[in-house]
């Protein structure tokens, strides 16, 4: 006879279960909170020799699935990536509502992906946040299998040099800048910070005696790791001048009272700079590849540009920046003495 499970509460459905000879079958109690009363439920079941005469549980749905994956995710994730995750999970949450989860397939999510209108980093967005949603129901037994695990990502489109801002053009948006703009663009071009990591600085995240910025919030919090930003002092007289107007709070509020810039907010403003300064227009996240870029460059050991930047390795180096590597480096000096 098949080993009989403990209850076990299912989020999608708000119900308490035990697995009994194979089958997931409810047990008549609801509530996360009514452990108790499912535990007594299942003793008398099993006292009596008895199954639960409740049906076999239903299938989930593909709106099941990202419903619970998007009320999981919010407070867990970022607001910015919840944002992402409801902005390519909705639509086609919308096109595939009524379909049983695991009757998805591959090559319908990946035919999904193929519009004409998205491009190849777009693609490969939706098809991670798909990933995501499906991996996280099978971890929490909303569904049995994950039927998309083998789900292909085509490769994003680097943006690499296109995204670049010259020494010129930041001198130009600085001296046309707000006040309160001003000093995010020097940390941006000063740090190589990701606009985020910036944009939630507050005064007790800075150690002006290590010279160092910890984060407790940013983009692999939720992995576990740590980001530490470097300051060299030009940008630790920028975060003085910061913290005089703001001891309390962010150093960079929004427009909103206690609200930080937003990804789109921060877009918005540089376009207008562009604008006003007369340059070609250009990204916030254009900064840390200018970074990424002048440190490799000039000579900068690549496991070092990677600490600095807040990655583990120096993969995502060589992916946007080959050409510029010790590698390279290497590879060339090697070509010059053969030919």
């Amino acid at each position: 006879m098949a080993k009989q499970s403990k209850p076990w509460f299912r989020e999608s459905k708000g119900t308490w279960y035990a697995t009994l000879d194979g089958r997931k079958v409810s047990l008549g109690v609801k509530g996360r909170e009514d452990e108790a009363e499912a535990v007594k439920a299942w003793h008398r079941l099993m006292a009596d020799g008895q199954k639960p005469k409740a049906a076999t549980v239903k299938a989930a749905t593909v709106k099941q699935v990202i419903d619970g994956f998007l009320a999981d995710a919010e407070g867990r994730v970022t607001p910015g990536c919840q944002r992402n995750y409801r902005l390519f999970l909705l639509p086609f949450c919308k096109r595939f509502a009524p379909r049983g989860a695991e009757a998805l397939t591959v090559a319908e999510a990946e035919a999904y992906a193929r519009k004409p209108e998205w491009s190849m980093t777009y693609r490969s967005n939706f098809l991670a946040s798909l990933t995501s949603a499906y991996r996280w129901a099978e971890r929490g037994q909303v569904i049995d299998r994950n039927v998309l695990r083998h789900l292909r990502k085509p490769p994003k489109a680097s943006r690499g040099a296109k995204a670049l801002v010259s020494a010129d053009d930041h001198a130009r948006l600085v001296a046309y800048a707000s006040p309160l703009f001003r000093p995010f663009l020097e940390l941006l071009w000063l740090t190589g910070a990701r606009p985020g990591e910036v944009a939630g600085l507050k005064a007790e995240d800075i150690d002006f005696v290590q010279a160092v910025a910890v984060l407790t919030h940013h983009k692999t919090a939720h992995l576990g790791k740590s980001r530490t930003i470097f300051l060299s002092p030009e940008a630790i007289a920028v975060l003085r001048e910061r913290i005089a107007i703001h001891p309390e709070g962010l150093l960079f509020p929004g427009e909103l009272k206690g609200e930080r810039l937003s990804a789109q907010a921060i877009g918005r403003r540089l376009f207008r700079l562009c604008e006003k300064a007369g340059v070609k227009p250009c990204i916030a996240y254009g900064y840390r590849h200018t970074f990424a870029t002048d440190a490799l460059a000039n000579g900068v050991p690549d496991a070092q540009v990677a600490a600095l930047l807040g990655h583990s390795g120096t993969a995502m180096l060589h992916k946007h920046y080959s050409h510029l590597t010790g590698q390279a480096r290497a590879l060339r000096d090697a070509l010059g003495k053969i030919r």
